[in-house]
């Protein structure tokens, strides 16, 4: 506490900083709700066209019959 009963500033730095975390878990998690299914999705696409290929790709080998 601070001599004239306040509290001091390593008090109001914590509490900012207390508060800025929750505000920050609050945003994103409504952030990630409110995207939801379509982020998935998006990232599901992503990862399958990096690293899996294109499925409707042509087989070569069943023109051959």
């Amino acid at each position: 506490m601070d001599r004239d009963g306040g509290i001091g500033r390593p008090q109001v730095f914590g509490a900012g900083v207390s508060l800025g975390v929750f505000a920050g878990i609050v945003i994103g998690s409504l952030v990630t709700w409110w995207l939801g299914e379509a982020a998935l999705g998006l990232v599901q696409r992503l990862v399958s066209r990096v690293f899996g290929g294109r499925r409707d790709r042509i087989r070569f080998e069943l023109l051959l019959q």
